[in-house]
């Protein structure tokens, strides 16, 4: 009861300090509850779209964007385990986007169309009809479509629009707008048009086909037995008839997103982070500060338990004021956000309760955390040396802080040990088996686990030494620079070291954040390297594959290179045994890409860059079957060389080793293939790419026909001219061209347009640090009033004093942003390090030396704001008022 109310006093004496304190938590706390609360909406947002577009669909059979008669239809419902089945056509196409004045041809606008039965199938009837409605027939020239469609191609319910064929454009009317989220919306927009009118347009003269079968099973029924049994069966029909229960469906979306949800509250953490050294820090001065308070409550037989429990009391006291308000308020944000950006949040706003408890319950740990080492300091003051006159001189003293330096220097070597270190040797010498799949296990934990919470705390144990040392070498330049006398702020920052090591490790958190961010993100965007010989422009048929016909046609297409036309056969192969595994975190494919070329004119129209053998030799094994160019991820990963076997999962011919013909740099044709989004074959995620021959795809994989090409051009070749080429030699609609250094431009401005916005995360927790500064400078203030009144006395001016506050706060800037340039660099060494061992990507680092400045340049702009106030304040007080100010404190 004693220690609650003197814990009531001490907050009511330091009202503003309070407030700082708890601001930075509520908003450290509002920040986790916001971000997973975002995640969550987001999550429910896709599981929404996932049930309205396959609706209460028990399973869905397709075959790598192949027709299926509908023979197979027609089986499917005959089997006495389903309760219904239908069909529908689904491809990708081109939509020419017409002006509504001039009507003249702007843009081709990407969209999925759909082609459905209706009123047969009403699983599209669970979805939300901004406008008009649904189309009762499987024939006439009728379109539903997605609001961002409408919004692009400008037309609205009773507008028309025209659609590619192989006769020409085809005019459909719009009977209704549906609403899709936004965030899959703009991605690629969607229209639904009757299925019997579909399949004349895309097969004409040909039997009605579909690309995908919905189905219904009858209940009670084994599911898991049926889609086995069906697998069988379609399987030796052709190997690639996929059959996927819903089940499946939505398991694979959460393993998609389980990476954004790791870093959602990965990024809610880094604000906490900030918010503990706060505390920290604020404690600490409430330590320092009652020294003699606290030495009379020791001199009257208070016990140094009771001392301790008082400071923790605080820390814990601050914690829950802050979770109370900052849990509430982090939910405000997000139903905020999706008042004015409703379309991304479709299915509400969804409170992610692990958020909040991690909020709230991180809040409560860091609060305890940050208590410990002032409660400790406070138990152990001394009644008589605490209440002598030279007491706070003698505590104002302080030596170089090597111990802490020590153990902070050892906390930040453990994730470099890990990741450096010899676990495959030391895990075999232990005799655990597969040594070098359980060290990327050992590496991936650790470094969440152990390696980057090292880091942290051992920045913050490194931060005394640093303030010792800027203090003493940057002190002077610092005076120099704003006119001041050193000897006046000599011993400023180091009388309260603790104090403003927790400030400035609170600065540094952001900003090593960034730096580890960013630096990561540039160097895997210039790896991106390609060959300087290299094809000059990607063609995608985005409905059906060309006959082999069609292309020897392309290569007669005016414009294109005769004999520089290269088929691409995609398949995804299974790894017999996953290198890329980490057990317990599913967020990277069991799966290899593998990009089936002809040898002879792949490493003539691409100049790879071979690590190990020779384009020529590599040609040749080719040819003779079986045989792989892997990427340099392989070699990392598993110390593959040329020679060496690896096992893929076959379609036809089940496990089958693969020899090694070579190891090239990543080329960048995984990522092309990627670009172009070939869905209709990807049913798994993959991980790494491999480069083998058409013939191998045939024969393995049922790979038979390719519906992307690579071809080089004639010079002076207009992109636009050459589709109106290719569509009227080959009569193929929704082909699509792309020129790759194009592509390359786009994805990268697109990823590093998500980069900056994971970067939000790191400059929320700087701001979060501002109040940490605004904390420090108040405290110093406070503690020298009496100070200051003495030299306002004896002629200091306002100016002078002003600027002696503001080049504490220059110190305590130039301390945060040391830390987090030391800690930002360590991370991201690691991370890369961390990289290579997950994934066997090894790109040389590069450090966007801009960004880095720019993140430094904020931290030092974000102490000299926080600072300002104080420095004004006291600036502009009168000596005596700073003199009886100085002597109530004492």
């Amino acid at each position: 009861m004693v220690i609650g109310l003197l814990a009531i006093s001490n907050f009511r004496n330091r009202r503003v300090r309070l407030a700082l304190t708890v601001t930075a938590i509520l908003l450290s706390v509002s920040l986790v509850v916001a971000v997973t609360s975002g995640y969550a909406s987001m999550h429910a947002a896709a599981q929404q779209y996932l049930q309205r577009y396959l609706g209460n669909t028990d399973a869905t059979i397709t075959r790598g964007g192949q027709p299926i008669g509908e023979d197979i239809l027609a089986r499917m419902a005959a089997d006495p385990a389903v309760a219904g089945a239908v069909g529908r056509l689904e491809f990708e196409s081109r939509i020419i986007q017409f002006g509504e004045e001039d009507h003249g041809a702007m843009e081709g606008l990407a969209a999925q169309v759909i082609g459905i039965s209706r009123p047969g199938d009403s699983r599209v009837d669970s979805m939300e009809m901004n406008a008009g409605g649904w189309f009762e027939t499987s024939e006439g020239r009728l379109a539903v479509i997605d609001q961002i469609a409408a919004e692009r191609l400008k037309v609205g319910v009773g507008g028309t629009f025209p659609l590619p064929t192989p006769d020409g454009p085809v005019d459909f009317t719009v009977v209704g707008i549906v609403h899709k989220p936004t965030i899959l919306a703009s991605k690629q927009q969607t229209i639904y048009v009757p299925l019997g009118t579909l399949q004349r347009l895309a097969f004409p003269g040909q039997p009605p086909s579909v690309t995908r079968i919905l189905i219904d099973l009858k209940g009670q029924n084994d599911f898991e037995g049926f889609a086995e049994r069906w697998k069988k069966q379609l399987g030796a029909i052709d190997p690639r008839f996929k059959v996927r229960l819903a089940s499946d469906s939505r398991q694979e979306l959460d393993k998609n997103l389980q990476g954004l949800k790791v870093m959602s509250y990965l990024g809610g953490m880094v604000s906490m982070l900030s918010a503990t050294f706060i505390v920290f820090s604020a404690l600490s001065m409430g330590v320092s500060e009652r020294q003699r308070t606290l030495a009379m409550l020791r001199a009257i037989g208070a016990h140094k338990s009771q001392i301790a429990r008082l400071v923790v009391l605080e820390g814990l006291v601050l914690a829950a004021l802050g979770s109370v308000i900052g849990a509430p308020l982090g939910y405000l944000w997000v139903k905020l956000l999706a008042m004015r950006f409703d379309t991304f949040f479709s299915a509400g706003v969804m409170l992610s309760w692990g958020g909040v408890i991690l909020g709230v319950g991180g809040s409560l740990v860091a609060a305890l955390a940050a208590s410990l080492l002032p409660a400790w300091s406070a138990s152990r003051v001394s009644p008589l040396a605490a209440m002598s006159p030279l007491a706070g001189a003698r505590a104002n003293q302080s030596g170089v802080p090597w111990r802490s330096a020590l153990v902070g220097l050892i906390l930040m070597s453990l994730d470099s040990l890990v990741l450096f270190g010899p676990v495959v040797g030391l895990l075999d010498r232990l005799g655990v088996a597969d040594p070098m799949g359980q060290s990327r296990v050992v590496r991936f934990y650790s470094h969440f686990a152990v390696g980057l919470p090292g880091i942290m705390i051992g920045a913050f144990l490194l931060a005394p030494l640093f303030v010792w040392l800027l203090e003493r070498v940057l002190g002077p330049v610092v005076c120099l620079i704003l006119g001041i006398r050193f000897a006046l702020l000599r011993q400023q920052l180091t009388s309260g070291i603790w104090r403003a090591a927790g400030t400035a490790a609170a600065l540094m958190v952001g900003l090593a954040t960034l730096i580890a961010m960013q630096v990561q993100g540039s160097t895997f965007l210039n790896s991106w390297r390609l060959p300087d010989k290299f094809p000059d422009i990607f063609v995608v048929s985005w409905f059906g594959p060309l006959s082999p016909q069609q292309q020897e046609k392309l290569e007669s297409v005016p414009g294109i290179r005769r004999g520089e036309v290269m088929p691409i056969a995609i398949a995804v192969p299974s790894l017999w045994k996953n290198v890329f595994a980490v057990e317990g975190a599913d967020v990277l494919g069991n799966a290899t890409l593998f990009v089936g070329v002809d040898p002879g004119k792949a490493f003539k129209m691409m100049e790879l860059d071979f690590l190990e053998g020779n384009a020529v030799d590599a040609a040749a094994m080719l040819t003779k079957g079986r045989h792989i160019v892997v990427t340099d991820e392989f070699r990392q990963l598993r110390r593959l060389h040329v020679g060496d076997p690896l096992t893929l999962e076959t379609t036809k011919h089940g496990p089958q080793d693969y020899i090694i013909a070579g190891v090239v740099w990543s080329p960048g044709i995984d990522l092309i293939v990627g670009m172009f989004d070939m869905g209709r074959q990807f049913d798994q995620r993959t991980s790494a790419t491999v480069f083998g021959s058409l013939a191998d795809a045939k024969e393995d994989f049922g790979v038979d026909s390719a519906y992307l090409f690579a071809a080089n051009l004639e010079y002076n070749v207009e992109k636009t001219d050459l589709l109106a080429n290719i569509q009227s030699t080959l009569g193929k609609w929704g082909m699509v061209a792309g020129d790759v250094r194009q592509i390359k431009y786009n994805m990268q401005q697109g990823f590093a347009k998500l980069l900056l916005l994971a970067s939000t995360v790191a400059f929320a927790a700087m701001a979060v640090a501002s109040l940490g500064v605004t904390n420090t400078i108040m405290a110093s203030v406070r503690s020298r009033r009496w100070q200051f009144g003495i030299l306002r006395a004896i002629g200091l001016t306002r100016g002078q004093l002003l600027r002696l506050v503001l080049a504490e706060a220059i110190l305590l800037g130039l301390v945060g942003a040391t830390l987090g340039l030391v800690a930002g660099l360590d991370m991201a060494i690691n991370a890369k390090a961390l990289a290579t061992a997950i994934l066997g990507l090894a790109p040389p680092l590069s450090i966007p030396w801009g960004i880095v400045g720019l993140g430094s340049g904020i931290v030092m702009a974000i102490a000299l704001l926080a600072s300002l106030w104080p420095a004004i304040h006291v600036s502009r007080a009168q000596p005596l008022n700073l003199l009886q100010a100085g002597r109530s404190a004492a």
